[in-house]
């Protein structure tokens, strides 16, 4: 009976590895192929008291308790949800209330609230084991006004001012650097070297990039990159930034500030204008060497939920229907801690909420979807971006790779929506298979119809056709004699054994 047992399992096993769904090639990993989770550290996880000092949980810009080895707890729930990579929020030692990490006094130390350099190492480590990447933000152009170097003699030219309002208000005052003098340059270039041989993380994201000159971000990346050669830069951007100035930077991503003020106006409500961020993809010639990051909010901004609650819209429905647009466009997407659970708040201490871990399962559900696929499908990370349909918040487009053929549908309106592709420009041969909600698509009278309820989404990927598949009705048949056979087994050793 054991070997009968046996026997369908591994017949059931043969089934379903015999049809296989076609699918491109998977090449070696590679950043384009990244999904960032950005960690504000203070606000993340506490998981040690150690570090605790500080801390004032009824004051809302007093450290909270958040720190490495809470880090190091949650990294299964990080991974769970997909993401392949993480940003730190700055580690760096800071000046007292310094949670956010901005309000640097020395780089080559940790921020005792937040752990020792060892935990980090652990941190760093215990990331890798689980294929996780790790990025540190590490700004670049602002420290705090009672760093060491304020006071030191024969450094006057090492900054532009020492006391400057920041761009962001919530951040008060700051020493702003210059980055055009040599020995400043040397300086944090040392720095950047520095943490990546003590801890080994991957690369950094550079806060205030776009306040920097070319000539450091240049002189960065180049040194850098000479000693690390895979090491990840992404630049932050700022309201207006140009990211076309940036190509010759040294630098492999840049923020796409543009993209994402245009992203969070078309998603905060159904029926909005769509084509100012199709025309932004559009324009972005293949040949481009910066990958743009893309995002709905940072830790410097507004959150997005913000604006779907002030549009009365519910939040979750909102974060789903825009991260599926931000994690199948061409670039990488960035989400920032909480986004999960639809965190709420206005730019500054007020968007840095405490995660509570309160999970909104239909949200997180459609993350884990969503970056299940983009890291299944390289058509969504690799290939070619062709829009097929964009009308008041009606978007499809076609991703592909190789011999492998995406189409995306979203729906951010307030009606079902039907959008016919011609035959011709797919498959006539060829159907079209739900990846998230299931259905499929086949073409009649030459053309796919592809039906979207209101404020929902698709990805299609475009198979061969099921048909009648004679092998597998065969197969199938016999799998049913032999479950026949094993009953009637049963059965009359069932039989015997009663009458003895």
């Amino acid at each position: 009976m054991k070997r009968l047992v046996y026997s369908l399992v591994l017949l059931s096993v043969f089934l379903t590895s015999v049809f296989p769904a076609d699918a491109a090639e998977k090449e070696e990993r590679s950043w384009q192929d990244e999904t960032f989770y950005y960690v504000m550290t203070d606000r993340f996880h506490n998981g040690s008291r150690e570090n605790d000092k500080e801390i004032n949980n009824n004051d809302p810009l007093a450290y909270q308790g958040g720190d490495f080895a809470g880090m190091i707890d949650k990294l299964d729930y990080i991974k769970d949800m997909g993401f392949t990579s993480i940003i730190i929020s700055p580690i760096f030692e800071n000046a007292e209330g310094g949670y956010h990490g901005y309000w640097i006094t020395d780089f080559f130390k940790t921020e005792p609230q937040f752990g020792t350099k060892e935990e980090l190492n652990e941190l760093v480590k215990q990331a890798h084991d689980r294929e996780l990447k790790v990025l540190v933000d590490f700004p670049i152009a602002q420290i705090s006004p009672s760093h060491p170097w304020t006071e030191e003699e024969g450094k006057a030219d090492w900054f532009v001012s020492k006391a400057a309002k920041a761009e962001e208000e919530w951040l008060g005052e700051t020493a702003v650097l210059n980055l055009e003098n040599r020995e400043v340059q040397e300086e944090l270039i040392r720095a950047g070297e520095w943490w990546i041989d003590q801890v080994n993380i991957d690369g950094y994201y550079l806060s205030q990039a776009s306040q920097a000159p070319l000539s450091f971000l240049q002189a960065f990346s180049e040194q850098v990159k000479s000693r690390y050669p895979d090491a990840f830069l992404v630049g932050e951007g700022s309201e207006g930034t140009d990211m076309d100035a940036y190509e010759e930077s040294g630098l492999d991503a840049f923020m796409n500030m543009a993209l994402s003020t245009s992203l969070r106006s078309q998603f905060k409500n159904v029926n909005e204008p769509s084509g100012k961020a199709d025309a932004l993809l559009t324009e972005s010639p293949d040949s481009k060497q910066l990958m743009s990051a893309n995002f709905l909010d940072t830790n410097k901004t507004a959150r997005f939920t913000k604006e779907a609650v002030e549009e009365n819209m519910f939040p979750g429905t909102r974060w789903m229907l825009g991260l599926t647009y931000l994690y199948t466009i061409p670039g990488v997407p960035v989400v920032t801690y909480g986004s999960e659970i639809a965190l709420n708040g206005e730019e500054g201490v007020d968007s840095h909420g405490l995660l509570s871990f309160k999970e909104d399962d239909e949200l997180i559900s459609h993350i884990q979807d969503i970056g299940r696929l983009r890291q299944d499908l390289p058509a969504l990370t690799r290939g070619t971006y062709e829009p097929i349909y964009n009308e008041n918040g009606m978007v499809v487009f076609k991703r592909e790779y190789q011999d492998e053929t995406i189409i995306v549908a979203i729906n951010n309106t307030d009606e079902t929506q039907q959008v016919a592709i011609p035959a011709e420009e797919l498959h006539r041969n060829k159907e079209l298979r739900g990846l998230l909600a299931g259905g499929l698509v086949r073409p009649q009278e030459d053309q796919f119809t592809i039906i979207t309820d209101r404020e929902t989404s698709e990805i299609y990927a475009l198979a061969d056709k099921t048909g009648v598949n004679i092998p597998f009705i065969t197969a199938l048949a016999a799998v049913y004699v032999i479950f026949i056979a094993f009953l009637y087994i049963v059965w009359k050793r069932g039989r015997s054994a009663r009458s003895d």
